[in-house]
């Protein structure tokens, strides 16, 4: 019994490209699991207003604004609290919040929030988010700054 190989060019290109499909998506879904699982992920601006409309009003619900407080006096998200990176005693009182709650950080370009969630992944948080681009994404995408 003779088994039919396709040697048409076209169909040999379309299955490479849906085999490197295929492994995009799983490399994908294996990080963003991995992420998960560990109760942080980065996620976009637009991510995070649809998160905040979800969560509005929610009391296990808290955006944390880790930039200074002349930044934050500037123009931060609504119902955001203040909680400086740069402050000594920044760690001590990342520690000391409800580990159970969802939190949303951000800073002004994901730099401070992202060494941040390097600081805490061993604290325990259950749900904890990365705003990517931090406020000056958020603005970029239009959405509203307390001023």
């Amino acid at each position: 019994m003779k088994t039919a190989v396709n040697t048409n060019p076209a169909h040999n290109q379309v299955a490479r490209l849906m085999v490197s499909f295929l492994v995009t998506a799983l490399i994908l879904l294996t990080y963003t699991s991995a992420a998960k699982a560990s109760g942080l992920l980065t996620i976009s601006p637009k991510q995070a207003s649809a998160l905040i409309r979800t969560e509005k009003g929610n009391p296990d619900f808290v955006i944390l604004d880790i930039r200074t407080p002349a930044e934050y006096k500037a123009g931060h998200l609504e119902d955001a609290a203040l909680l400086d990176y740069y402050s000594k005693d920044f760690l001590k009182k990342m520690r000391a919040l409800d580990k159970s709650k969802t939190y949303l950080i951000y800073c002004r370009s994901a730099n401070r929030s992202t060494r941040a969630l390097g600081l805490v992944k061993d604290m325990g948080f259950a749900s904890l988010y990365n705003m990517d681009r931090g406020i000056i994404g958020w603005g970029q995408n239009g959405f509203p700054i307390v001023r």
